[in-house]
């Protein structure tokens, strides 16, 4: 703890116009973080798509120009800092002058693009994986990802999860760059802070019109807004290059524990799942660090009933002042 209240000490140094001091890494930030020489291109692409003036989310255009981002990366598949730097940032965020940051957390480019299936196995793998180092004790008593309650949290802080991966041809909103991109945003992003009411109806029927006209492909059918009946917010998570409605149960389970106490036919499964989707992300993409590939069986998929959830809007990017139109 002690490390993190150091970088909430040095909280003052991160500049607007300096997005190298917002980078967390583990428990260190800004300068006293040697950055990977590829961060920079794959930083510049996402801060181009981000600024352009048709950019459909006008909240992550906003929250790039005013500083109000976080970064962060991975090398290779090594994971091991991210559990600090998730502390890190969610300590962070439960300061009132940071409660509207999201962090984007990249991950070095693959030297072929993986398939969509690989990015998937990948994504689901880290957040399970953070889920069960997850230091909050609270996080025994999360309702099941299949209970519209539901929300991916760590550290005691609830967090709207999108991956943006080279993978997406059509769903251009959802590719960011040449390595997957994680962008975690707090709830209290899509809360203002005058009225404490989330974000308004209208200006996430903005944001929707402008996908319309960035995306080459509707809107998915499973997208909707927290809360609202039927939502259920890990289908907004990682979306396919189709709008084919996502009918299995959640690929993630309430720490890594709960899968041990699975029956051993839903536990074959689950390993056999998890080596089909490494092999496919090594000979897809010619890995060259398969060694840092996650060892723990990726959650069986069963079968589950369609929900009727009601589609809202696409959100790469969030901000709260938007609610109080100033943003627009």
């Amino acid at each position: 703890m002690e490390a993190g209240n150091n970088a909430i000490a040095q909280a003052d140094r991160f500049e607007v116009s300096d997005w190298k001091s917002r980078i967390i890494a583990g428990r260190a930030t800004g300068a006293a973080v040697s950055a990977p020489a590829w961060l920079d291109a794959s930083y510049a692409t996402l801060r181009e798509q981000v600024l352009d003036p048709a950019y459909p989310c006008f909240f992550g255009t906003m929250a790039e120009r005013r500083g109000e981002m976080f970064y962060s990366f991975v090398n290779g598949r090594d994971l091991r800092d991210l559990p600090a730097t998730m502390q890190t940032f969610a300590e962070l965020a439960l300061q009132p002058e940071y409660r509207r940051n999201n962090i984007a957390v990249f991950f070095e480019p693959d030297p072929e693009p993986l398939a969509h299936e690989a990015y998937q196995a990948l994504f689901w793998g880290i957040l399970q994986r953070l889920h069960d180092v997850d230091p909050d004790p609270t996080a025994d008593q999360q309702p099941d990802p299949m209970d519209e309650a539901w929300e991916f949290s760590y550290a005691g802080v609830q967090m709207f999860v999108v991956c943006a991966c080279p993978s997406f041809r059509a769903r251009h909103s959802r590719n960011l760059g040449p390595g997957m991109v994680l962008l975690f945003q707090p709830r209290s992003v899509f809360v203002d802070t005058i009225t404490n009411k989330v974000i308004g109806r209208e200006a996430r029927n903005q944001v929707r019109k402008r996908l319309e006209a960035w995306d080459e492909i509707p809107a998915h059918p499973d997208l909707g807004f927290y809360g609202d009946p039927g939502n259920l917010e890990w289908k907004q998570y990682f979306l396919d290059d189709a709008n084919a409605p996502i009918d299995d149960r959640c690929p993630f389970l309430k720490r890594r524990r709960q899968a041990q106490q699975a029956s051993p036919a839903d536990a074959q499964a689950a390993q056999t799942a998890w080596r089909h989707a490494s092999r496919d992300e090594a000979s897809g993409a010619h890995m060259a660090h398969a060694a840092h590939r996650p060892h723990e069986p990726h959650p069986p998929h069963v079968p589950h009933p369609p929900h009727d959830g009601r589609n809202e809007h696409e959100r790469p990017f969030a901000h709260a002042g938007a609610a109080r139109g100033d943003d627009n």
